[in-house]
Parts: structure tokens; C-alpha cells; sequence
């Protein structure tokens, strides 16, 4: 997300890793993700900053893909695994529930090589990838409204509520109702669950 200025919108961008790493210039394991802003690892996010901010709203996004495929352009090639970007989409795809194991096996490595080649490449763990990934589906399940918060951890492949309380205090630092009650009045069409 980009902060253009105050009373304009935002611009999101999602990149894949593989083309986040050619564009930081660095393996995805050296990227600190925890609350750094783009321009600690975008350097040239500033000018882009200042260059979209002197666009009209309707011709943002144009210029943020010509921008970005000129940076991707002069970027070096960075190699990341396939083994690594094919087990992240397995991860995404079943949203999260996909074991360990079974994403190595599918991969032809073992469950220990794995860990190694996904924390190399994109400085997380297959478990890490699946927490986050588990996680997200929970959230689109409540977004999309569920009669509870036992029926949004069920149905997004969590052993109980409490592994869901778990993971949304440890990934989100706040819990499943708190980030609903925060979020709800910014989110169309949602049924809040029950407790």
C-alpha cells in the first residue's frame, strides 16, 4: 500500500514473490516484513509516491504498471525455487489444510528440505505460509457471513476455535471479535457470527 497524500486514495499493489524478490534485489529471507515500510525495501517507492500524486485518480494504476514492469525490466533475474512458489500456491489454493507432508511429497522432497528451500527462497516456513493462508480463509469466512466463530474455524480447517483465537492474537495481534468489530463498519455485506 502506498500513502500518496492525506485525503487521497491509496494505491495496492500485490506482488508475487518471485517479483518482489527481483525488485527488492535481495532473497526474500533478508526482507524483514514485520513493519517496514515499502521504501526500506523499495527505495524508489518515494518518487512513484510523488509521481502518482500528480495523476488524476482514474490514471494511477497505468502508471503503477508501467512503472513497476520498468523496474522488473532492469531488475537482475533472481532465482526462487519452483518447489518453493509451487508448494506457496498449493498452500493458497487449499487454504492452509494442506500438510506439510503432503506439500514436500508433491514437491519430491522431504518434509526437512522443504523448510529449508521455502525459508531460503522466501523466508517462510510451509507452516508459516499455511498458518497465514488458514488464516486469511477465516477471515473471508467471516466476511462473508457465518452463523459462528466454531463454524468459521471448522470450515477453514482449525482443530477448534481456540487454534483460531490463536492465530488471529499471533498473526494480527488482536482477537477474532475485536478484528471483526474494527473492521465490520469498513466491510460491505457482512453478518457478524455469533460467539
Amino acid at each position: 500500500m502506498v500513502t500518496l497524500r492525506s485525503q487521497q486514495p491509496m494505491v495496492y499493489v500485490e506482488l508475487s514473490p518471485s517479483a518482489l524478490q527481483r525488485l527488492a534485489g535481495v532473497p526474500l529471507s533478508e526482507v524483514d516484513a514485520g513493519g517496514v515500510g515499502a521504501d526500506a525495501v523499495l527505495p524508489w517507492v518515494g518518487s512513484l509516491c510523488d509521481e502518482l500524486s500528480n495523476h488524476p485518480a482514474g490514471h494511477r494504476e497505468a502508471v503503477m504498471r508501467v512503472r513497476l514492469l520498468e523496474h522488473l525490466r532492469r531488475a537482475d533475474r533472481v532465482v526462487v525455487s519452483e518447489d518453493a512458489l509451487r508448494s506457496l500456491d498449493l498452500i493458497e489454493t487449499s487454504g492452509g489444510t494442506t500438510p506439510v507432508e503432503t506439500l514436500a511429497r508433491h514437491a519430491h522432497l522431504s518434509s526437512r528440505r522443504l523448510r529449508y528451500v521455502m525459508q531460503g527462497s522466501l523466508g517462510i516456513t510451509p507452516k508459516f505460509a499455511s498458518r497465514v493462508a488458514r488464516l486469511g480463509s477465516a477471515v473471508s469466512r467471516a466476511v462473508a457471513g457465518a452463523y459462528s466463530w466454531a463454524q468459521v474455524a471448522a470450515e477453514s480447517g482449525y482443530h477448534d476455535q481456540s487454534h483460531l483465537v490463536r492465530d488471529f492474537r499471533d498473526l494480527m495481534h488482536t482477537t477474532p471479535t475485536a478484528w471483526l468489530a474494527e473492521e465490520g463498519r469498513n466491510l460491505q455485506g457482512w453478518q457478524r457470527p455469533s460467539r
